[in-house]
């Protein structure tokens, strides 16, 4: 399983381990809304990845460069997109941004030598992307804008958000009763029979600040987790099964942009962004209201400005990180066309992270899994971003010693991808305008926090070498009962640190010693009739017998559920997860095989290097024993998938964007049991290019320059009879 700290190792300059990284930050953020980085940092990183890809002439499978992220989570239908539903590229300064706007001006006026350009601009709103389709005025769908060509409906969900028209009409002009007047005309009124059979509306999903502040407490008073940012709670409102929870979120939709599949009804009344937005204004939809079109480059410049002074004020209802410029006029949009991940006639200009100046009170030493210890400062509270910090990451011994950071000093904080806090740089002016202040060196200790050990220098972290220590082997157990490895639900960090301080569950091996084995040898007495009677004994208030009960059970079903490729993933070893997992089960064919491999053997495995090797050899899994004790069932060998047929036998194949049948570790073993090679880059040996969803453009040109046959999922199926 690939894990923040393998992120962290990536080496930018390589560009297999750049590919992974972004590959799975794109997953943390689109998914799971947990960014490791800031978007800053992942654009500064995906623009030097599409150089290594240029440099090379390679792209390697799952690359980030040739597909947009995806929100696609399985838990709701799929729908196709009426047109595809691109991500906006960013652009971070002025300079950038007026070069755009020059180059596309000069690109329109040379096209359109009689017409003006003009340009608008709105809010990026930092929520969910929304797809609303009226079919002949009323609501039937909304969509999530998942990886661009299709996405989920949440239609239910959407249906309970209040600023959402359910039924499109335009505004009476009738009589009314009132003493006020009518503003909209009879033609206004006549064209609510003109509206088209399918209309789409674009907006943003959002919580408000007042719903966000509401929804915290709400978790904090019920012992939950409460969410960090804006976006993660829309999200995670928008995405609820129950229709009745998003309800009670408080959601907002705001829209910005609109389309019809008939294209003369389309030219007539969304000829401009400024046309589109007033009829979704006189339709009842929200939007920025304070949106015009300029044809003046430096008057567009000042509004945005403003606009950011606005922002920075933090009196907006919502959170934005920069405004999307667009070319006004559709016709100048449509000429300028989309590219394979962004429309070429709109940018998102992107303001500067909010940076808040703040003093440093302390510093705190954090234990990671695998011993690293992590610099923590513990600062002054201050609102960033619409929350209050406290404390903030100071990354490693280095980092600190480049800025220059101590105990007493003013330095400015910002959250990195507006999640998590980190210290960026000392506050010089404020600083020199109090010198008197505390002035303490920040000294790293030499024994570990948490169980005193001797720490050991390993390149630029310091690492405490006891695998007992208490946080490593907390750390350890839960990343083992994740998700990707034995799966127990209910095992999170305060219920493994109540099994570890009063059950000693310390190790994986504790694990199932206490949790399946000790129970054969129970034996009950007067005061404790049963096992789970023991347990609740021990572990105290807040443990009911449902509870104890998920437990063991989730224990128990682990040892048959557990497969060779997630164990070894499972084992903590540096820089082996899930997918390097897999490639090492598959080769060794036995947990028994890897345990007693030479360097030898594992420097000879495609994709093993020598600091893989290294970590394999010197990895200590004495706290793991029970895998091959014997004393319980795990299946610690790998079997071979049977063949599925011959259909494919002999041919050379590569399979490039997003399956409609199989997740993405599928579609390889599934080819390859039909009698294909399966390979990852295009060259002359490839008989077939396969192309799903969102295929990566790059693989799609090289096999028409070698006259390779492309030919879709569907078709290849159908032609081969799978």
């Amino acid at each position: 399983m690939y894990t923040l700290e393998d992120f962290k190792k990536r080496n930018v300059k390589d560009q297999a381990s750049l590919t992974e990284a972004l590959a799975w930050a794109s997953m943390k953020y689109y998914i799971e809304n947990d960014p490791p980085m800031s978007d800053f940092e992942f654009d500064m990183e995906f623009k030097q990845l599409q150089a290594l890809e240029k440099a090379s002439g390679i792209i390697i499978e799952g690359s980030p460069t040739q597909h947009v992220g995806s929100d696609i989570q399985g838990s709701f239908e799929k729908r196709k997109h009426i047109i595809p539903m691109q991500s906006i590229e960013n652009v971070y300064s002025d300079d950038e941004l007026q070069e755009w706007l020059s180059q596309t001006t000069r690109q329109l006026q040379q096209a359109f030598p009689d017409e003006k350009v003009s340009y608008t601009y709105e809010p990026k709103y930092d929520g969910l992307s929304i797809s609303l389709i009226y079919t002949d005025g009323m609501l039937t769908d909304a969509v999530t804008r998942g990886n661009q060509l299709e996405g989920e409906s949440v239609i239910a969900n959407v249906r309970t958000i209040r600023n959402v028209p359910q039924r499109l009409s335009f505004p009476s002009s009738e009589p009314s009763s009132s003493d006020e007047p009518n503003l909209f005309s009879e033609f206004e009124a006549e064209q609510a029979i003109a509206l088209p059979h399918i209309f789409e509306v674009r907006g943003e999903v959002l919580m408000p600040q007042g719903a966000f502040d509401r929804l915290n407490k709400e978790k904090e008073a019920h012992g939950e987790k409460p969410f960090a940012n804006k976006r993660n709670a829309a999200s995670g409102s928008l995405k609820q099964l129950d229709p009745k929870v998003t309800a009670k979120r408080g959601l907002i939709v705001n829209a910005y942009a609109a389309y019809s599949t008939d294209e003369t009804w389309q030219a007539e009344h969304l000829s401009s962004q400024e046309a589109t937005l007033n009829l979704l204004d006189t339709l009842g939809f929200s939007h920025y209201q304070e949106s015009q079109a300029f044809e003046n480059i430096s008057q567009l410049t000042e509004a945005i400005n403003r606009f950011n002074d606005i922002r920075n004020s933090r009196t907006l209802p919502y959170d934005c990180d920069g405004v999307v410029v667009k070319v006004n006029q559709r016709k100048h949009q449509e000429y300028l066309g989309l590219n394979t991940t962004f429309p070429n006639w709109c940018k998102a200009r992107k303001f500067p992270q909010e940076a808040q100046s703040t003093l440093v009170r302390g510093v705190t030493f954090q234990v990671g899994m695998t011993g690293h210890i992590t610099p923590v400062a513990e600062l002054d509270p201050t609102a960033i971003s619409g929350s209050i910090v406290s404390r903030a990451t100071l990354n490693n011994e280095n980092y600190i010693r480049q800025l220059g950071i101590f105990v007493g000093a003013y330095v400015f904080v910002q959250k990195a991808g507006e999640v998590i806090p980190q210290v960026t740089s000392l506050d010089n002016e404020r600083n020199s305008a109090e010198p008197n202040l505390l002035h303490e060196e920040i000294k790293f200790p030499e024994t570990c926090p948490c169980c005193q050990t001797p720490l050991i220098k390993k390149g630029e972290y310091w690492i405490c070498p006891n695998r007992h220590c208490k946080q490593q082997a907390i750390q350890r157990l839960e990343y083992w009962c994740g998700k990707d490895c034995a799966n127990i639900k209910g095992l999170g960090p305060s219920v493994l640190e109540d099994l570890f301080d009063k059950l000693n569950i310390a190790s994986v091996n504790d694990l199932y010693k206490v949790l399946v084995t000790d129970e054969t040898n129970f034996e009950p007495d007067v005061f404790l009739s049963s096992y789970r009677a023991f347990l609740r004994y021990h572990l105290g208030e807040g443990y009911a017998e449902k509870s104890i009960t998920q437990m063991l059970d989730g224990v128990r079903q682990s040892i048959s559920t557990l497969t060779l490729d997630r164990i070894i993933g499972g084992l903590g070893i540096d820089g082996i997860g899930k997918i390097t997992g897999k490639l090492l089960a598959q080769h060794f064919s036995s947990l028994d095989a890897l345990r007693h491999a030479t360097y030898e053997e594992l420097i000879a495995i495609d994709q093993i290097g020598d600091i893989m090797a290294r970590n394999i050899m010197e990895a200590d899994l004495s706290d793991y024993s029970c895998l091959w004790e014997g004393i319980l069932p795990f299946n610690t060998t790998f079997a071979a998938a049977e063949k599925l047929g011959n259909a494919l036998d002999g041919i050379t194949i590569i399979f490039t964007g997003t399956s409609s049948r199989f997740k993405r570790d599928e579609i390889k073993d599934f080819f390859t049991r039909h009698g294909a090679k399966y390979v990852g880059s295009v060259s002359g040996k490839v008989n077939y290019v396969v192309i799903g969803d969102a295929p990566g453009q790059n693989k799609i040109d090289k096999a028409r320059q070698l006259g390779i046959e492309i030919i879709t999922e569907h078709d290849f199926y159908e032609k081969f009879g799978l």
